[in-house]
């Protein structure tokens, strides 16, 4: 156990170098257009609904080292997809499931590994600032990643790819040192089980948790999913002459991750001084202000909101995680949690199905109807926790 947790924070800096991250649209716009290029981006998100349920059983049943060997084996295929097959769609969709089955193998069973790892050491008081610091490290690998991405994009754009294998390579290697916390195997299905599944949703704060959850995917991509061809217009650039675009999008995103591993390590002060409940409803206005300036303006001046962007994403994740997890019994948590971005992945999926009919190659349309639905959805969530009293969450 001692091994794992001096792993974990290597493992989440190598899962989160995501040197294709700030190239990706830019490569699906340049060869099926903005509408091939949020059609893949919405499939992405239902591939991971179908995926995401089975995987947080799998991991909850069967284990979790096993799922996250599963997440790191996807993503080497997933990579080589794009990087061998880019010309043809049908490849291109295979590794977005590919690349759908790492993050869902990963979703909700990273952080139960953390947590479980961290009980079996008799330490899981810890786990909140812990995470925080994994969080932290893994934003910063990010930071540092993107910007090469962007950089080596700027040669061509399948050569994060092939990189990105290289690293898919490095995450499988890290799972293989990493041992199974001590696994209770839950009963079968029945009666009492279901009585206490039942019993999460009576729980007030938790239902709140899980609502919030839902949204939270949304919110914390209204800003994400358009951004780069968003970029190429702020440069006054096009699909097929992007100029500097890569190499912009790699800086923006390398800055947006350093502010994330500075949030995620601010996010548990935050928390206790705020309240959970305020503390993410108030990420979710950040997130709403962004994708809204990003609506009214394609000026540079904008980045200085865009930037901020990892900010929700980096921070309402742990404080999720640290609130639901003492509620919820070790074999539920991962199931919870992937429950939870089910839920949320497959309205956004739905969402993005919708625009990718629309779009006409024009990006004003789809981000007013993003930044109305984010706005929506803060109203929403700022409203429910009327009813919550302040020691319940």
């Amino acid at each position: 156990m001692e091994r794992n947790v001096r792993l974990i924070p290597a493992h989440q800096a190598v899962a989160s170098s995501l040197v294709w991250l700030p190239i990706f649209v830019l490569f699906t716009r340049a060869r099926f257009d903005l509408d091939g290029a949020i059609l893949l981006a919405s499939l992405y998100y239902l591939f991971v609904v179908v995926l995401e349920v089975p995987s947080g059983w799998f991991s909850d049943r069967v284990g979790r080292v096993i799922t996250l060997r599963i997440a790191a084996a996807s993503w080497v295929i997933a990579h080589l997809c794009f990087l061998l097959g880019y010309q043809h769609f049908s490849v291109v969709l295979v590794g977005q499931a590919l690349m759908a089955t790492g993050f869902a193998s990963l979703s909700g069973t990273d952080v139960s590994f953390h947590y479980d790892t961290l009980e079996a050491l008799d330490r899981a008081p810890t786990f909140e600032r812990r995470q925080a610091r994994v969080a932290s490290i893994g934003f910063t690998a990010t930071s540092v990643a993107v910007l090469s991405g962007g950089a080596m994009g700027l040669i061509d754009l399948r050569v994060p790819f092939a990189v990105a294998a290289a690293l898919a390579v490095v995450q499988f290697g890290l799972t293989l040192r990493l041992a199974e916390p001590p696994h209770v195997r839950p009963d079968p299905l029945h009666q009492p089980q279901l009585r206490i599944w039942l019993s999460y949703w009576r729980d007030l704060p938790l239902a709140w948790l899980f609502a919030y959850g839902i949204a939270l995917v949304t919110l914390e991509h209204v800003s994400f999913s358009l951004m780069q061809p968003w970029l190429t217009e702020a440069l006054d650039r096009t699909s097929d002459d992007l100029g500097a675009t890569p190499l912009l999008s790699g800086t923006v995103f390398a800055v947006t991750a350093a502010i994330g591993a500075l949030a995620a390590r601010a996010s548990a002060p935050a928390s206790e001084r705020f309240g959970p409940a305020q503390t993410l409803v108030g990420l979710g206005v950040l997130s709403s202000v962004i994708v809204t300036s990003m609506a009214a303006s394609t000026s540079v001046v904008i980045l200085a909101f865009v930037i901020l962007r990892s900010v929700q994403a980096a921070a309402a994740p742990v404080i999720i995680s640290a609130a639901a997890a003492p509620r919820l019994e070790r074999t539920h948590r991962a199931t919870f949690l992937s429950l939870n971005s089910l839920a949320g992945r497959l309205g956004y999926g739905l969402i993005l199905l919708s625009l990718s009919t629309s779009s006409d190659d024009d990006l004003t349309g789809p981000l007013v109807a993003l930044a109305a639905i984010a706005w929506t959805l803060v109203v929403l969530t700022a409203v429910t926790i009327r009813p919550l009293r302040a020691s319940e969450l």
